[in-house]
């Protein structure tokens, strides 16, 4: 049965384990107020973006944020990417250098440490869920995973408990984030761009199936990406970065 503490103006459950932390919070959002969050020791059938696995073994951070309602859907990618630099900056107290791969990575030393997910619906009322996944002690074995393997906080340095993370997490992104109708990326936008995986080197984005290789620029307030292509400066507000050409082997 879910434990529930006050975390300022925030109402936190926590669970040993759960199927997902989304879909404890998607089962119950109705009945859930604005910010409410759970933290789970393990996840069953975690889930990162585009319907893969995420692998959740003990010792890790797992939660989800609900926000209700939604802020506005223009708003979503740049929710995603305020996490992803609060995260950076905890971990940067920590003397661990790390960078935000767009659109919602957090990368140390080219590893995968942390990976965020965003839903959001409009029924039974508007709400929008933020999910956060952290290997905080382990890095899962991922045979399938051939670019960015995982990492865990761990094998940079000391690593928090998952308790002590969440109540640094949301002290931060609630300080950054006062106000939900402005744009999360206010203030934040020179830090984003100078911890920016991969910026000003060549990559590959994959989109619907198509690839675009380019420089990568920067991120625009709107949370889009720029690259430098061959045809000029392009945005993107989707897509994923999955090849460095210099890598393939």
């Amino acid at each position: 049965m879910a434990e529930q503490y006050k975390l300022k103006r925030w109402l936190i459950f926590t669970e040993d384990s759960v199927t997902s932390t989304q879909k404890w919070v998607r089962e119950r959002v109705s009945a859930l107020s604005d910010r409410t969050a759970i933290l789970a020791g393990v996840q069953t059938a975690g889930r990162g973006r585009s319907g893969r696995t995420w692998k959740s073994p003990a010792g890790g951070f797992y939660a989800s944020f609900l926000l209700k309602p939604s802020p506005p859907i223009v708003l979503a990618p740049c929710v995603s990417l305020l996490a992803a630099v609060v995260l950076a900056r905890l971990l940067k107290q920590r003397s661990i250098p790390a960078s935000v791969k767009w659109p919602n990575d957090v990368i140390v030393e080219g590893k995968k440490v942390a990976g965020i997910i965003a839903e959001s619906g409009s029924f039974p009322e508007s709400w929008f869920i933020l999910g956060i996944g952290i290997n905080l002690t382990e890095s899962p074995s991922i045979p399938e995973r051939k670019f960015l393997p995982a990492g865990s906080w761990l094998e940079f340095g000391e690593a928090p408990a998952a308790g002590e993370l969440l109540e640094k997490f949301l002290g931060e992104f609630d300080f950054c984030w006062r106000n939900r109708e402005d744009n999360p990326m206010d203030g934040i936008m020179e830090e984003l761009n100078s911890i920016l995986w991969r910026k000003g080197e060549q990559i590959t984005l994959s989109r619907g199936g198509d690839t675009f290789p380019g420089v990568v620029r920067q991120i625009d307030g709107d949370g889009s990406l720029v690259l430098l292509t061959d045809g000029g400066e392009r945005r993107f507000v989707s897509g994923e970065l999955l090849t460095v050409p210099e890598e393939r082997g």
